[in-house]
């Protein structure tokens, strides 16, 4: 490529020998010396200085830009103008404005007397003077000249197959693109004489498209060059018909345009987004049945069109279907335009029939058509159905000291399911009660489930009767034997942890009943959601709910207790309470057909249809129900028992002989927490071989003592074993039992007898 340096220097060189004969004049008088330096004896003589600016062509000028610097030159005559030339003169230039190449500023004239100087521009516009000083043998002799900086008369255009076309993008593909296509924009900045530029420019490129961010520039604009050429790259990103482009150089008048054609995207896919809810109910029994918000019976189901780019299209048309319209289902509308995020909505409302159901959504695209489905739609009661109803605690059932102590807590969560076993929706409610401490009185699910915190407190024991009946395994009075070995009170100090429940009346137990409106569960033999009249007596049948202190399954307060077994199960079951879930003021067993009062009991729920409601089953609700228990811990009145598998007797010592239960209760035979440790060592003569380690106490809600394998061996003397129990959240307990070892076999006592025996 040609640079205007390249060409400006062949320019000056002959402008040089065109225009020795222009100068501008100033400087003192003075004269002889024919071209060569004075003679010496000659230093009263003076010089005179003649200056000019020169353009390219060698003519006069007074303007330099960033593309034409000028020449400056300086001709040294003796005494005046007309006078003898000096040659090997040292001639300085100053400037205010610009620079000179080279960056000295300083010359030497030549056998005419002529010094040249490039004066440049630095960038900064306006006007300056340029001062030249020359020593002569008189003094010193100085003149100037004025001239001005200007922007380039610049100009901006694209070169194709070396021609340069002014003021337009070169823009390539010049055909139209696709949507969220990309072109390259050529730009060329030329001076005067149709050469691109080697100065540091700047171009601004901006449209309609690019101002609304619909369209992107790489590199971004500006963008600056050194080479007179740029080139960037145009996307459209939702940008579509003709785009504008203008091209501005920065600090000049150069200017070029042009135009890009978008086409418009098409759609190439559509996806299903969301539905929510997911679960709607029935027709009818929506809003606040059930206790909770959530009921809905509409859900809106939401799909997506896209181009071919995966990015969101706006302004087509989706047509919607249900997969099914059983029970009446509906949607609305039937077909819908999507919006600028390429999202449409429907919604589904629900019939009176228990289903699943799939909206499918479809858009036609050059004559074909492209489909698609939602996730699966439940339509149900929304209702918890009693057998998918479950009540857990956080961290194991035993709360540590939560007989002694106040302010223990617990973590309880309820999770509900419908009958097609999909979770209740949110804000279903649940109620809660408790037999002893203190307990939240309800939650409302988040996806199916929700907590409840409980807490240590009075009561702890019964109210009225039945306190001096709990079982303690210390007393006589109360602990009749255990099934699992020979140790009774009896009067003695201390006390015998057994293994098996010690009957009804149990200590440190409390019930927690959760409650919420629902359906009892059936057996839906042929699939289709609902209780038909085939299946009337494939269902189980509920009381009304109560919470059950004894643990017998039965309300006792209106059953018979003539018997003595019945009557410690009344005594323990006396303060037993149930809710009245008709508000009759009567507990209710629900054993016979609500609507006639005799015959056998009818399923109840809204899975019964419509046509069977009051014949063979009723969609009146019930309390669908989950009850759990709390251990609440007499830490620190623990017990420990060592007993003889063999015999099942209680002893006070090991022989390696035999295997030993390590029995630990505390006083109302009771387990130790959940993640309480227990620990073994021996002393003396004796060793531990089971258990190998710590022992750790599992999670559990039965009824009874902790039991532990021990093994015990040794070198034939006579030791100890120390058992301690590091209780959750308590202090530790420890007991010891004695250990007795035989010592090891004789060799010579096998037979047949090793060699070396006697």
């Amino acid at each position: 490529m040609n640079t205007r340096f390249a060409t400006l220097t062949s320019r000056l060189a002959v402008a040089l020998a065109l225009s020795l004969t222009l100068f501008a004049c100033g400087g003192g008088g003075g004269g002889g010396g024919g071209g060569f330096l004075p003679e010496p004896g000659d230093d009263d003589v003076t010089w005179f200085l003649s200056l000019a600016l020169l353009d390219a062509n060698g003519d006069p000028t007074s303007t330099v830009t960033s593309t034409t610097p000028a020449t400056l030159q300086v001709k040294v005559n003796r005494t005046r103008a007309s006078g003898t030339p000096i040659a090997d003169a040292v001639v300085t230039a100053t400037t205010t404005l610009g620079v000179f190449s080279p960056d000295t500023g300083t010359g030497l004239t030549n056998s005419e007397g002529v010094a040249t100087l490039q004066l440049d521009t630095d960038g900064t516009l306006g006007a300056g003077t340029v001062t030249v000083t020359a020593d002569a043998p008189a003094g010193t002799v100085t003149e100037t000249i004025s001239f001005q900086i200007v922007p380039a008369a610049l100009r901006l255009g694209y070169f194709q197959d070396g021609t340069f076309f002014p003021g337009e993008i070169g823009i390539e593909p010049a055909s139209d693109l696709v949507a969220d296509g990309s072109a390259q924009l050529l730009v060329a900045i030329v001076d005067e004489d149709g050469l691109r530029v080697d100065s540091e420019e700047s171009i601004r490129i901006s449209s309609e498209c690019l101002v609304t961010d619909r369209a992107t520039l790489d590199p971004g604009s500006p963008i600056t060059t050194t080479t007179g050429q740029i080139n960037v790259t145009y996307t459209a990103v939702g940008c579509t018909g003709e785009d504008s482009l203008t091209a501005t150089l920065e600090g000049g008048s150069g200017e070029a345009i042009g135009v890009i054609s978008v086409a418009e995207p098409v759609a190439r896919s559509l996806r299903f987004v969301s539905a929510t809810p997911e679960t709607i109910v029935l027709k009818g029994t929506g809003g606040a049945a059930g206790g909770g918000a959530g009921r809905q019976e509409s859900s809106t189901v939401v799909f997506q069109v896209v181009d071919d780019r995966d990015n969101p299209l706006g302004g087509v048309r989706v047509n919607f279907a249900l997969t099914t319209d059983i029970g009446g289902l509906q949607l609305s509308p039937s077909s819908a335009v999507s919006d600028a995020s390429g999202e449409v909505r429907v919604t589904v409302s629900s019939g009176n029939i228990p289903t699943p159901v799939r909206v499918a959504a479809s858009i036609v695209v050059d004559g074909r058509t492209l489909s698609t489905v939602s996730s699966v739609l439940v339509v149900s009661t929304g209702l918890p159905d009693q057998d998918s109803i479950s009540l857990s605690v956080q961290g194991g059932f035993v709360v540590a000291q939560g007989f002694t102590v106040d302010g223990v807590r617990k973590t309880l969560t309820v999770r509900m399911a419908d009958k097609f076993n999909n979770p209740v929706p949110d804000g279903t409610a649940a109620i809660f009660t408790t037999e002893y401490g203190s307990i939240e009185p309800s939650c409302s699910t988040t996806s199916g489930a929700c907590s409840v915190t409980w807490t240590s407190s009075e009561p702890r024991t019964p109210t009225f009767e039945g306190a001096d009946r709990i079982v303690r395994i210390n007393d006589p009075e109360t602990y009749g034997s255990c099934p699992s070995h020979n140790g009774r009170p009896n009067g003695r100090n201390g006390g015998f942890p057994c293994p098996d429940d010690l009957g009804p009346v149990r200590g440190g137990r409390s019930r927690v009943l959760v409650y919420a409106v629902g359906e009892e569960s059936f057996i839906d033999r042929n699939g289709n959601g609902i209780m038909d009249r085939d299946e009337r007596n494939l269902f189980a049948n509920l009381t009304e709910a109560f919470i059950d202190h004894n643990e017998d399954g039965r309300f006792n307060p209106v059953t018979d207790c003539d018997d003595s077994r019945n009557s410690l199960a009344c005594i323990s079951g006396f303060e037993e309470t149930f809710v009245d879930f008709n508000s009759d003021g009567r507990f209710n067993f629900n054993d016979t057909n609500s609507f006639t009062n005799e015959g056998p009991a009818v399923y109840n729920g809204l899975l019964c249809p419509l046509e069977g409601d009051g014949v063979w089953c009723s969609r009146e609700l019930v309390n669908v129900r989950a009850q759990t228990v709390l251990i609440l811990s007499a830490d620190p009145d623990w017990e420990m028992i060592l007993v003889n598998n063999r015999t099942r007797g209680v002893v006070d010592g090991t022989n390696e002989s035999d295997v030993f239960t390590v029995y630990v209760s505390d006083i109302f035979n009771n387990r130790p927490p959940a993640g309480s440790s227990i620990s073994v060592s021996a002393t003396g003569e004796c060793t531990v071989a089971v258990p190998e380690g710590a022992v750790t106490v599992p999670a559990s809600a039965a009824p009874g003592a902790f039991g532990f394998r021990l093994e015990t061996d040794g070198e034939g003397g006579d030791g100890n074993i120390n058992v301690t129990l590091t209780p959750t959240g308590g202090a530790p307990f420890a007991k010891t039992f004695a250990c007795r070892s035989s010592p090891p076999a004789d060799e010579c006592d096998f037979s047949p007898r090793p060699e070396g025996c006697d």
